[in-house]
């Protein structure tokens, strides 16, 4: 009876209907829609053909509208029967990205249906509800595509734009922030667009689109506390709701605390920054420094999160000192001034007032197990010289300081003083002839000062020399036209004693370590020298480590001397023995002076490190040898530097070649010793860092003041700049030597120049891409290559010119030097020149020496 009536209504509607006749209408049509969905499918259809042409005026109804949510009316996509509000508007484009299913048929999608819908509750993205299915879907889809993608570190772009659209929904509609049930529910959901890494990488390399919950990212303005470990929101919801949003600014002590933890690698191109990030740091622990535990403080007392060295570096505050009087960079800094208010914050973490001895330790021990650097072994020999003079001006008691100290060697390791030995004068004459792998020496740069202050021994205090086969000795009263007992007398002559004594004096005021011995001392030992010297016919010595009696020598199988092939052991021109009772001279071969050799057996026999140029004094008359000292000046002289000291202009040596690394965009530090070269393809020098210089912002080159030798400054490209970096080279010796060459003239690997490029063109706003990179690393090899082709090409076009040059010369050999023309083929008797046969036809002498010839000999040859 109700359809038959709603069907009279629908059929026989009056163009006016009356009042009465709407009441009923209304009537019938809420009955209508109950049980809608189990009515006929013919009903269905009047129904809905009802209500879409009267829908103008039914919409005034709020109980008509109230009945139509509830009823189960619209087909959706999968064909069944549903509510309005539990379908999704398709008109909203967020929706239709996220969802493929319930959004309503065909029929529905047209602009009167739609509006009837929305208006009966088709869910939109301005309703809570709905936006939280939508939140929880970018949440699944995120933690899908990082799984899927083995090895993806982040979502897709796609799903990224989503989550973007999806809080741009949200900030624009204030109702939902308001909503502090909605947000406590959205903050735990990680559906929010977020970027991790440094924030301010050019070119955003290194910088991964992720998606979060509100309750782990932190805010842009916080990320100097966090952006190692939180991702950092791309747009920042009001202040208002953060509450509800469970998001913290700043962030909570945990995470800054995991954050200031020691990372595998940081930005590079951006050190200006992170010293900002480090004055963010310091401020936050300012604030809350009062409700942090004392294990809180331990913590952070051992991370280096401190930026310093112009932004090159991060250590922890114990490396700082707030007065330092000498440059210790790069294991002791001068405080900045911009951590200056924070110095009680940096006391409690172990800043030091000043440089002490146990500060000094302390400094030494973190080098422990460190290859030094040029830069580290220059602020350990500051730190050795600083003890020394602590030691010698407070005369602080040996037990407290000398058990922990250490000292380079030459390898550039820091060892016990005790394990190590020193190259003195004396010493340094074995040094070529024993196995250095069996002894441990002090640097070069450690001065003998040190090394008497450090109780290191002497290397001529702990290496012998001793005779090798004494009974082999065959003893020479004389070598060649030098008689030893012409020697002995010399020797013993008053006027020779004095003019040795005047040599020795003018040497000892210009070498260090060399007291110039009395008259009656000299006497005496010329006198001993006179009285056991001896020449023999061959010296072999051996060289002993004491106490264990260990030899040492390092005799050479292939001596370049002809007279010394194939010795079996070190053989000498002359021996000394420790006490002085035992003085040989070898005869030596035709080209080295008897009398060279006994000056140096003087000289050694009277204490002086250096060669005495007394050998004239020798053939010169009696009583001439002073006036002879006077004419040859022999008391001017120079002491040659020790080699192996970094100075500043000279050739780096091939140690330091393999730290070298190019960065242009890096800063670099007043005091800091890098490697420099004036034009590509030179060797590297050692130069000086003069102030701190950085690139300017998007700046790819910039040049920087170099002192490139002693009281010398000059401005530098820094594309001609190398710093030295901490990283080894294991491969074969030939490939080692090989490196090492090119390392030394400024030829970095191709990876690395690739990577510099990369940088400079970041920095210009110009980004490479990974196959663009790797195309241009392929080119340097190839170019590499080439080069070396080119190279092997040029030296086999030598090789054959030198091999035409030589058969040109072999054929013009060949000819007749009579006619130049025939081959020689005749040699004449007696004489024995040859010529051609035509040539020797013709003539009865010989042409070249005039000899009268009978007979010839014809030469065959095979």
């Amino acid at each position: 009876m109700d359809c038959f009536c709603f069907k009279g209504l629908f059929v026989n509607q009056p163009k006016r209907p009356t009042r009465r006749k709407n009441g009923a209408a209304r009537i019938v049509l809420l009955r209508a829609l109950e049980r809608f969905e189990e009515k006929p499918e013919s009903e269905q259809e009047d129904i809905l053909i009802y209500l879409s042409m009267n829908w103008k005026d039914l919409q005034q109804d709020s109980s008509i509208i109230e009945a139509l949510k509830e009823t189960r009316f619209v087909t959706s996509t999968d064909g069944g029967l549903y509510k309005p509000k539990d379908l999704f508007d398709p008109g909203d484009a967020l929706l239709t990205s996220l969802f493929s299913d319930k959004f309503p048929g065909e029929r529905f999608v047209s602009n009167g249906w739609i509006s009837i819908l929305r208006n009966t509750g088709l869910r939109t993205t301005r309703d809570a509800d709905t936006v939280l299915q939508c939140a929880r879907r970018i949440e699944f889809l995120g933690a899908e595509s990082m799984t899927k993608h083995v090895g993806a570190n982040q979502v897709s772009l796609e799903i990224w734009s989503l989550a973007e659209t999806l809080i741009d929904t949200v900030l624009e509609n204030s109702a939902l922030l308001h909503d502090h049930s909605f947000c406590s529910v959205l903050a735990k959901i990680a559906c929010v667009p977020a970027e991790k890494g440094f924030p301010f990488r050019t070119g955003k390399r290194g910088v991964t689109r992720v998606v979060c919950s509100y309750s782990d990212a932190i805010l842009l303005d916080d990320w100097p506390l966090a952006w190692t470990v939180a991702p950092i929101l791309s747009k920042a919801p009001p202040d208002y709701s953060w509450g509800a949003l469970q998001l913290r600014s700043p962030p909570p002590f945990t995470t800054v605390l995991n954050h200031l933890q020691p990372k595998a690698s940081l930005p590079r191109s951006c050190f200006f920054t992170l010293e900002y990030a480090t004055f963010k740091v310091l401020k936050y622990l300012d604030t809350y420094w009062g409700t942090l535990s004392s294990s809180d403080v331990s913590k952070l007392s051992k991370l280096p999160f401190v930026a310093t060295a112009n932004g090159t570096m991060f250590v922890t505050a114990n490396y700082f000192v707030t007065h330092l009087k000498i440059n210790l960079w790069p294991i002791a800094h001068q405080l900045p001034l911009r951590y200056l208010p924070f110095v009680k914050i940096l006391k409690e973490l172990g800043l030091h007032d000043t440089l002490s001895i146990s500060c000094a330790k302390m400094f030494l021990s973190k080098l422990r197990h460190n290859v030094l650097s040029p830069n580290e072994l220059h602020a350990v020999i500051e730190l050795l010289n600083f003890i020394c003079d602590e030691i010698g001006l407070h005369k602080s008691d040996r037990s407290n300081w000398e058990s922990e100290l250490v000292v380079p060697d030459t390898d550039c390791r820091l060892a016990r003083p005790n394990l190590c030995l020193y190259i003195d004068p004396f010493g340094s004459r074995y040094v070529k002839y024993i196995d250095s792998s069996k002894l441990r020496l002090v640097h070069h740069d450690v001065s003998e000062r040190l090394c008497l202050a450090f109780s290191i021994r002497k290397l001529s205090d702990v290496v012998v020399e001793e005779l090798d086969c004494v009974g082999d000795l065959q003893t020479l009263e004389e070598i060649g036209s030098i008689s030893l007992p012409d020697i002995r007398l010399k020797l013993l002559s008053r006027s020779f004693q004095v003019a040795v004594s005047s040599v020795v004096s003018s040497f000892s005021s210009i070498t260090s370590g060399f007291k110039s011995p009395d008259f009656p001392t000299l006497e005496r030992s010329l006198d001993s020298i006179a009285e056991k010297l001896q020449f023999v016919q061959f010296i072999y010595t051996r060289f002993w480590l004491l106490p264990k009696s260990l030899d040492v020598t390092c005799a050479s199988m292939d001596s370049i001397i002809p007279e010394w092939e194939h010795a079996s052991s070190h053989r000498g021109l002359y021996y000394v023995d420790r006490s002085n009772t035992c003085m040989l001279i070898a005869e030596p071969p035709s080209y080295v002076s008897v009398l060279d050799l006994v000056a140096i057996v003087v000289s050694h026999v009277l204490g002086s490190p250096v060669l005495l140029p007394i050998a004239s004094l020798f053939h010169c008359p009696q009583d001439s040898e002073t006036e002879l000292v006077d004419i040859l000046k022999l008391s001017s002289g120079e002491r040659e530097m020790d080699r192996g000291t970094v100075s500043l202009g000279r050739d780096i040596f091939p140690q330091d070649a393999m730290k070298v690394q190019l960065n242009p965009l890096r800063p670099f530090y007043k005091g800091e010793i890098v490697a420099w070269q004036s034009e590509n393809g030179e060797k590297l020098k050692y130069g000086k860092i003069t102030e701190d210089v950085r690139p300017s912002t998007g700046q790819a080159l910039y040049r920087l003041c170099l002192e490139t030798s002693p009281q010398k400054t000059e401005t530098i490209i820094s594309s001609h700049v190398f710093w030295f970096g901490d990283f080894s080279m294991a491969c074969k010796s030939s490939t080692y030597t090989h490196a090492i060459k090119e390392l030394e003239h400024g030829l970095v690997p191709a990876n690395e120049f690739v990577q510099a490029v990369d940088e400079m063109l970041s920095a210009a706003g110009i980004n490479m891409d990974m196959d663009k990179q790797r195309l241009h690393q392929n080119t340097l090899y190839l170019q590499e290559q080439l080069n070396e082709s080119q190279a092997a090409l040029v030296l086999e076009q030598v090789k054959l010119e030198i091999a035409r040059k030589e058969v040109y010369t072999a054929e013009v050999g060949l000819l007749c030097r009579i006619c130049m023309t025939n081959e020689i083929d005749i040699t004449i008797v007696p004489c024995g020149h040859v010529l051609c046969h035509q040539c020797s036809s013709d003539v009865s002498r010989c042409p070249f020496c005039r000899v009268q010839f009978s007979t010839t000999i014809r030469i065959l040859r095979s």
